[in-house]
């Protein structure tokens, strides 16, 4: 299947992590695709902050922070313990590519995993595959 247009307009994305420039770089390229609300944070701290009145409709949050990670927020968010909605698309990103690592991201709730240093065309795919991942395949023989 082959997406010629797509409409971010109205998606809302959080944006965790803790290093400043990629906050930056993500962010930058997430407006490129023309989603209507981007929200930086730069730690779990903040963005359990943010959460608590906004509902956003992807989360993008780095593993590798501290002193809270990333995959905690994952959790707290798979387990019900943040006011949104429990389902809300989760994407990891982080510098680590070891299968275990990625295996414990997936099984503890993450929809995609990015390793770092991450494109714009891998982004699009990634945010394309989750708005996508919400409504039914159908396949035509």
């Amino acid at each position: 299947m082959m997406i010629e247009k797509a409409d971010f307009s109205k998606l809302t994305v959080l944006l965790v992590d803790d290093n400043e420039f990629i906050r930056k770089l993500l962010g930058d390229i997430l407006r490129s695709f023309r989603v209507g609300k981007v929200i930086q944070t730069g730690s779990v701290a903040e963005a359990l902050s943010h959460l608590a009145t906004l509902q956003p409709d992807v989360i993008f949050c780095d593993w590798l922070m501290a002193p809270v990670d990333g995959l905690a927020l994952l959790r707290a968010v798979r387990h019900g313990q943040t006011p949104i909605d429990p389902k809300t698309p989760v994407v990891m990103l982080t510098g680590e590519t070891r299968v275990d690592r990625v295996a414990v991201a997936i099984a503890d709730g993450a929809d995609s995993y990015i390793a770092k240093p991450i494109s714009a065309k891998i982004l699009m795919s990634h945010l394309i595959k989750l708005i996508l991942a919400d409504r039914p395949v159908h396949y035509l023989d």
